[in-house]
């Protein structure tokens, strides 16, 4: 089902989803503070749309619109979730004082070049051969008919991650730098490479990679006080409300400002659009492509070149919107959250499948933010780990991709980074600058 078309009819009783809507608002409030570790917490995006999935879901089930066993799927796969999140989390001490790094910096240098050099050259080719994707029908799948040169693609995204990390890591996270110049000069191309993008999400990503950074080198994010991110924090949100405005007007054609915040509004209510898909009607049981494991891993697979691309299915975010307007003929479509995607594959064990996804999202995160060292090498792996894998539970397929793109775009930098510090060693173990203070005064281990 169409889901503008179900929203413009369903919500002429708009007072019922606004009171599931501050139901849902209320629970998810305490998980938000209780799993992530602020507002530019990947999580809590994530979790995020959990909140406006409820929402919907819940709405189409106070009017009779589907089934119960659908309903109850859902139920059971997010509890299921936020399960693996609760047994794998674990909340880093907010007491804690970090400083900058006093690590030698001349490998984190020589990845920033690289990594900088190829992000620019793979943007300015993707831009030359297929245009600028805000201007395009679809940014979604530039090179689906360019015969392998997706990899173009992959680098530019993977590159990007790892230069503006190390960008921000150079210009915030590392005392011992002295020239930051060129470092700024990036992260402004970067900020302007995804105002290009068409992604109205875009600006975040800078966000979640500067909470990283300062989260583990500074301090500053460990707070309490500082979920939102203080008013620095409240100052960035807005500017990433009206880059998201921006996009919307440009892509609905030069809409006004009421119209693009028409579309916004629209945008997160329909965060839990995958549902209306799949759901009324019964229209999950006509999804195609039933071997659950090239369901999970047929695209990364096919990356690799393990795997045909024939054999690979059509994402299933893709083929609802094909049910729905078979005319489409550009890649687009709904994220196919993990309550329809393991319906689909897994049926009844799908509540087994949601638990492993909240316990990988948990693990990674863990892996960024609770780490017990900061060395640069281990904490870019990490963070790449993180951004890539916290949407595991939204677009499986997604995930695993940017996960493809991190991987390969490592190997492209460090082989001739590593070539330049031959002694620098993965996660080598070297004394921090000082211990990290707590509050109160006592002297503890670097965590």
């Amino acid at each position: 089902m169409d889901p503008l078309e179900y929203l413009n009819v369903a919500f002429a009783d708009a007072a019922d989803y606004v009171l599931l809507l501050a139901a849902s608002t209320l629970v998810h409030i305490w998980l938000l503070k209780r799993f992530t570790h602020g507002l530019f917490d990947p999580l809590f995006f994530v979790l995020l749309g959990s909140l406006f999935g409820w929402a919907v879901v819940g709405f189409m089930v106070l009017h009779g619109d589907i089934a119960t066993r659908y309903a109850v799927s859902f139920a059971v796969a997010e509890l299921s979730f936020v399960l693996g999140l609760a047994a794998f989390h674990r909340r880093v001490p907010a007491t804690i004082v970090r400083q900058p790094s006093a690590e030698p910096p001349d490998l984190a240098i020589a990845v920033f070049v690289f990594a900088a050099i190829t992000h620019i050259a793979s943007t300015l080719a993707t831009w030359a051969i297929v245009g600028i994707p805000l201007f395009l029908a679809s940014r979604l799948g530039a090179f689906a008919q360019g015969g392998g040169l997706g990899i173009i693609e992959r680098l530019a995204d993977g590159c990007g991650s790892i230069a503006l990390f190390t960008a921000l890591y150079l210009l915030f996270g590392n005392r011992r730098v002295r020239h930051r110049a060129a470092y700024a000069v990036f992260v402004a191309w970067y900020l302007v490479a995804i105002a290009l993008s068409g992604s109205k999400s875009g600006f975040l990503i800078f966000g979640q990679c500067a909470f990283a950074v300062a989260f583990l080198y500074t301090g500053v994010a460990n707070r309490q006080s500082a979920f939102w991110g203080g008013r620095a924090g409240v100052l960035f949100l807005a500017v990433a409300i009206a880059f998201a405005l921006g996009v919307l007007a440009v892509q609905l054609d030069d809409a006004s400002p009421a119209v693009a915040l028409l579309g916004l509004v629209y945008r997160l209510i329909t965060y839990g659009d995958i549902y209306v898909f799949a759901y009324p009607g019964g229209a999950i049981e006509s999804l195609t492509g039933g071997n659950p494991f090239i369901g999970l891993f047929g695209g990364i697979l096919s990356t690799f070149r393990l795997l045909p691309q024939e054999l690979v299915y059509p994402n299933l975010g893709y083929q609802f919107a094909l049910m729905t307007f078979p005319e489409l003929d550009i890649v687009v479509g709904p994220n196919p959250r993990h309550p329809v995607f393991g319906y689909h594959y897994f049926g009844s064990f799908a509540g087994v499948f949601s638990f492993l996804l909240g316990a990988a999202t948990a693990l990674a995160q863990r892996a960024l933010y609770a780490r017990r060292r900061t060395e640069f090498l281990g904490v870019l792996v990490a963070f790449l780990v993180y951004t890539a894998l916290n949407a595991i539970s939204v677009d499986f397929e997604y995930a695993l991709t940017r996960l493809a793109s991190a991987t390969i775009a490592l190997v492209f930098v460090m082989v001739p980074a590593l070539a330049l510090h031959p002694r620098a060693v993965l996660f080598q173990r070297r004394p921090l600058p000082g211990p990290l203070l707590p509050a109160g005064g006592a002297i503890v281990r670097a965590c």
